[in-house]
């Protein structure tokens, strides 16, 4: 194959850059990482629409909204940061936050609470799979992609500490005023646009980045997807392993309310849940590869579903060895399954492929979490818990039988 003499010299500028750039760009992509792990409203942002009136069905609609939003962005998204860049990308997801924050703090009407989430849910896209694939091609460059998985989870284990601190900052603020963490957040999303705009990051052709390029690079994820079943696996459990886990997640804080916490309690009783997170975190980036194999993920599975069955109990002790089996679970399974889907995407393609599953991910939302909700408040927590939990294991299994005829191979043994 025959190389103009652009084509040869942008090469050649292309690996004259990579390989210095990639000693130290991982240290203002951890700051940004570490700074954005949590929010000073995610502890409190329930509780601050029933402060304002809003039933839990009216907060299932809007939590819709926000996965709404990701099912339309989320693939285009990703392929947005592969084709006009990935430190783009993670500056449109900070941008995104400023708007929801302040729309959400101010929340007069329904409508505009929608309007918060519907644009929150697209600062989510703008940054999932963007963030993975920025660390994994710094690590490739240097030659140390092996190196991923245990990379990965440290800063995931510190994200989660730090994301513990953030929140339970939050919410103890919010014991004064709601307008602390409401401010604090758009502040820090300020911060992080400033940090991500700065991260060093290889230049695309013009050619690549263009709107054919992001629609060639949809397709092409796709199509990687479809074409390799573990893959398409991979992103169907990884979808209805999170959407289980943020039901469990997002409504307790309400479950927590009705066991009378005050907001300062709540925040603590979920930031110390995530600190174990983080612990069961580190260790997933340290377990041997054939940890990354269907037997171990399905017993991750379980795990939620007994620990949401727990967090419906009327006894509080129980609701809160629910809370720890299924952050403890959620911990160890992010690693594993982040170093496998990177594994076997390839660089084009990455932040596509890993949205796809986020994808997957908001469109069980859309209606799950709704559901959920409406099913709390006409049967209580503990049949909604019961049922998500039973849902979980159902589609699991199907999960499972998709591939039951596909050859092991060793990729999927890990």
């Amino acid at each position: 194959m025959q190389h103009s003499p652009e084509a040869i010299e942008e090469a050649i500028a292309a690996t004259a850059v990579a390989t210095p750039v990639a000693r130290w760009r991982l240290f203002p992509f951890i700051a940004f990482q570490l700074l954005t792990a949590g929010t000073f409203t995610s502890s409190i942002w329930v509780l601050w629409l029933l402060h304002r009136g809003y039933s839990l069905g009216q907060i299932g609609i809007a939590e819709a909204c926000y996965h709404i939003a990701k099912v339309a962005l989320e693939v285009p998204t990703g392929a947005f940061a592969d084709t006009i860049g990935r430190k783009w990308s993670l500056v449109a997801s900070t941008i995104a936050v400023m708007i929801a924050t302040s729309l959400m703090w101010w929340s007069p009407v329904f409508p505009l609470v929608m309007a918060a989430l519907l644009i929150n849910g697209a600062s989510g896209s703008f940054r999932y799979g963007a963030d993975q694939a920025y660390l994994f091609d710094a690590l490739k460059d240097e030659g140390r992609s092996h190196g991923f998985v245990r990379i990965l989870a440290n800063v995931l284990a510190a994200a989660y500490f730090v994301s513990a601190l953030i929140g339970w900052a939050g919410a103890w603020l919010s014991e004064w005023s709601y307008a602390w963490p409401f401010s604090l957040n758009i502040a820090a999303a300020l911060i992080t646009g400033t940090l991500a705009s700065l991260l060093p990051e290889p230049v695309r052709s013009t050619e690549h980045r263009t709107l054919g390029g992001i629609f060639r690079t949809i397709r092409t994820g796709i199509r990687t997807v479809r074409e390799r079943p573990i893959l398409l696996r991979l992103v169907l459990f990884a979808a209805f392993f999170f959407t289980a886990n943020t039901l469990g997640s997002i409504y307790l804080q309400s479950v927590l309310k009705g066991h009378g916490f005050a907001n300062g309690a709540i925040g603590l009783t979920l930031g110390i849940a995530l600190i174990g997170s983080a612990g069961a975190t580190w260790l997933g980036g340290r377990l041997p590869a054939s940890w990354r194999a269907w037997m171990p993920f399905t017993l991750l599975a379980a795990s939620v579903a007994v620990g949401l069955i727990l967090q419906g109990m009327a006894w509080v002790p129980l609701v809160l060895v629910g809370l720890g089996m299924r952050e403890l679970s959620i911990g160890l399974f992010e690693p594993l399954f982040s170093a496998w889907a990177n594994e076997e995407a390839s660089s084009e393609t990455r932040a596509t492929v890993l949205s796809l599953s986020e994808f997957g991910f908001s469109v069980t939302m859309v209606w799950s979490f709704p559901l959920t909700g409406l099913l709390a408040d006409r049967a209580g927590w503990g049949v909604a818990y019961g049922t998500v939990a039973a849902v979980l294991m159902v589609l699991i299994g199907i999960v499972l039988l998709i591939g039951r005829r596909t050859p092991v191979t060793l990729s999927e043994a890990g």
